[in-house]
């Protein structure tokens, strides 16, 4: 809704909070149903049930349950970006690992892993998420990986993608298909693995 001319700065400055509490308990809602019934308990109107919103505030963010999905989990991804000038590019991929392994075995990691699941059987979500999760996240690990090129710890024509599934692979294995754990001990092995395979001459 536009802002009338002259409306005063502190009723805007009132405003926003209760939209970004609105939104907050919208993700909080929509990672409760994820967690509790898969994708298929995310409805529009099971969301603003539980988060206590009317349906048009979904709506006035969201266009459809997917979008709302593909937001909540998007926000609770564990960031891929590694600013630390000290550690080497293996130790750097080391971290991100355990990092993603601790975010998917907690509460949040229930939301994911549901919509991962469910995008197996529904084409246009996997799509979506493809496109707003996947590549993205995708393209910043193999900028990380051609800087590791650039600084001889990979080799030089290495096949980023196959260097990537060496790497992500095992850990979402264990994780989604056989249940086996995934220890710290194991992500160093699955790196200094791939490292080893890969690495520079």
């Amino acid at each position: 809704m536009p802002v009338e001319d002259g409306a005063p700065a502190a009723a805007l400055r009132r405003g926003r909070p209760r939209s970004t509490e609105a939104r907050d308990k919208i993700l909080a809602a929509t990672e409760e149903l994820l967690s509790e019934g898969g994708f298929q308990a995310v409805t529009m109107e099971a969301v603003a049930a539980r988060a206590g919103v009317a349906k048009t505030t979904l709506y006035r963010w969201w266009p459809n349950r997917a979008a709302v999905a593909l937001d909540c989990v998007s926000a609770r991804m564990t960031p891929i970006v590694d600013t630390s000038k000290a550690a080497s590019y293996r130790e750097r991929f080391q971290r991100q690992l355990k990092a993603t392994i601790r975010l998917l075995n907690s509460a949040q990691g229930h939301a994911i892993l549901a919509l991962i699941g469910a995008k197996q059987t529904d084409p246009a979500l996997a799509e979506a998420y493809s496109e707003q999760i996947a590549r993205p996240r995708r393209a910043q690990t193999r900028m990380l990986a051609q800087q590791a090129i650039m600084a001889g710890e990979i080799a030089e024509g290495t096949d980023l993608d196959l260097f990537l599934d060496a790497i992500y692979g095992p850990l979402y294995y264990r994780k989604v298909v056989s249940g086996e754990p995934v220890t710290d001990a194991f992500i160093d092995r699955i790196v200094d693995a791939a490292f080893t395979a890969f690495g520079g001459r």
